[in-house]
């Protein structure tokens, strides 16, 4: 099948638009904002969830770093931003985050028909599809106390 018939399809059949390397910087910032979650969040976790939670911070910053290298090798060079973490619940938190990473896991796999960063489109859509398993792990073990007492983790 003709290279081009055959990203055309693809582009039909994920809903992509023209240019899969649009809109970089809204995803940058999606990541900068989780890593600043999860920086926040490792204070309240201890043992192996403390870890998982470095583990999503990490992979986060991988993100960012990769996504800044898209950028700059299609010739946009953007500022770096700094993103505080929003004031919210350790539950909330955890589940706004888990409903972004499967949102963004969906982005990037619509990406991978990239012809020149289909394959790290495909890297980030895969440390996505880890982050919503971390979470779904840390949502799953994450027990608050009645009000008044302060949350902790198993």
């Amino acid at each position: 099948m003709d290279q081009n018939v055959e990203k055309q399809v693809w582009q039909r059949v994920l809903g992509q638009a023209e240019n899969p390397r649009r809109d970089l910087r809204a995803l940058e910032l999606e990541a900068l904002e989780a890593a600043a979650v999860y920086r926040s969040l490792s204070g309240v976790f201890t043992g192996r969830s403390r870890e998982q939670v470095r583990q999503l911070y990490d992979g986060q910053m991988e993100t960012v770093v990769c996504l800044r290298g898209i950028g700059r090798l299609s010739g946009g060079v953007g500022k770096a931003a700094q993103i505080s973490a929003p004031e919210e619940p350790v539950g909330k938190a955890l589940e706004k985050r888990f409903h972004c990473a499967r949102r963004a896991m969906t982005e990037y796999t619509a990406r991978t028909v990239d012809g020149e960063f289909g394959a790290v489109f495909q890297h980030l859509a895969d440390l996505s599809r880890r982050e919503c398993v971390l979470l779904a792990e840390l949502l799953g073990g994450w027990h608050q106390k009645p009000p008044g007492k302060a949350a902790s983790r198993r």
